[in-house]
């Protein structure tokens, strides 16, 4: 099987994507749902990489808290894409701050401040 970057464009965002070589290798190694047998092809992605991190329904973003500061008041979200979102205590919703713990798994919504990206109604999943 050979191997090329492909443009992809969402359906959900309509932004345009590579469907890099690198991705198009590991679906190969894993057989999963986005390889066909028959054919012996890849099939590249319907969702850019920032959608297929979000839940379809909602459009809530999921990550684990990488550290929280009671003193300071705010912290850092890892996202599945390995980036990370900062959050102020202000934001989160329906938990006691006493739940802030380093690898706790919550959704969030993603925004652009003037100071940057910053999660905003963060919630604790089960």
């Amino acid at each position: 099987m050979s191997y090329r970057d492909q443009p992809v464009i969402c359906t959900v965002c309509g932004k345009r994507f590579i469907f890099t070589v690198t991705e198009q290798r590991q679906l190969h190694r894993s057989r999963g749902d986005a390889y066909d047998p028959q054919t012996d092809q890849i099939i590249a992605p319907t969702r850019c990489p920032s959608c297929r991190v979000r839940d379809p329904e909602t459009g809530r973003m999921s990550g684990r808290i990488k550290w929280f500061s009671h003193e300071k008041g705010y912290g850092f979200i890892v996202k599945p894409d390995a980036g990370e979102i900062f959050f102020h205590r202000s934001q989160v919703i329906d938990e006691a701050l006493d739940s802030l713990q380093e690898g706790a798994v919550v959704t969030f919504e993603q925004i652009v401040t003037d100071r940057g990206t910053e999660a905003r109604q963060v919630r604790f999943e089960p």
